[in-house]
């Protein structure tokens, strides 16, 4: 009887739990960088952005095919106004996930606030989200919103909120159409219209700098009401202490 070749056998072996090895470390690592992505979305939608930005680049150091993480980091980037770093990270979420719609309505509301000379371009990318039958209902609200922000970049009030009823009419609650309807009509002095879109949005969506900044404007109008303002300021200087906007508030007399 021939004696077995042990050889090959061993070979393979080796081969088998090296694969274990790399599979066992890739799932580390993926475990790791989602628990560190998970971390720094909740930290930074608190307000905690040095935080939010440790934990974010550590998910990407342990994954850097990460389009969630990229994506989540380039949003921070941009609110502490760095946005070179912000439109690197956008570029990379989509080099990595083409099809990442939310990736897509970031970069091109980022393209239109951030980069004027590629405002066109940012209003295009918006407009083959709404063309794109995948993209119906709140994905299609969401861009109409964009071109709402991309007409007010270009001081065409009557178009921008064109835009906005037209996301409004896809979804009643979509956030960045509330927002930008309470901003628009607090700079036309339509201040209980104002009031009431802003109450709408915070029904939705956690108060944030901005938003209660422009709860702090419209009540500061000559028929605002003074006791919201207050109340405005209170929250701001509670949960965002650190924000450029708790720093523009006067104190009280």
């Amino acid at each position: 009887m021939q004696p077995m070749n042990l050889i090959p056998l061993l070979f393979f072996l080796t081969l088998w739990l090296v694969a274990c090895a790399s599979t066992q470390e890739q799932e580390f690592n993926r475990n790791v960088a989602e628990a560190n992505f998970k971390l720094g979305v909740g930290y930074m939608q608190s307000g905690h952005f040095e935080v939010a930005t440790e934990k974010l680049l550590k998910a990407l150091q342990y994954e850097d095919d990460y389009p969630e993480a990229h994506n989540a980091i380039a949003v921070l980037y941009e609110e502490m106004r760095e946005y070179g770093p912000a439109a690197e990270h956008y570029q990379r979420a989509l080099n990595l996930k083409p099809d990442y719609t939310l990736a897509r309505l970031n970069y091109a509301r980022f393209l239109c606030l951030r980069e004027p000379v590629r405002t066109a371009e940012g209003e295009s990318e918006f407009q083959k989200i709404i063309a794109d039958p995948n993209n119906a209902g709140a994905n299609a609200a969401e861009a109409y919103a964009g071109l709402a922000i991309c007409a007010r970049q270009r001081n065409d009030p009557v178009q921008a909120e064109a835009w906005l009823r037209q996301a409004l009419d896809l979804n009643p609650n979509n956030t960045s159409a509330l927002f930008e309807l309470a901003r628009l009509s607090q700079t036309q002095n339509k201040t209980l219209q104002a009031r009431a879109f802003l109450q709408r949005y915070h029904s939705q969506s956690r108060p944030t700098p901005q938003s209660l900044w422009l709860g702090i404007t419209i009540e500061s109008s000559q028929d605002g009401d003074p006791l919201l303002r207050r109340d405005y300021g209170a929250l701001l200087k509670a949960q965002y202490p650190n924000s450029d906007e708790a720093r523009r508030l006067k104190q009280p007399e």
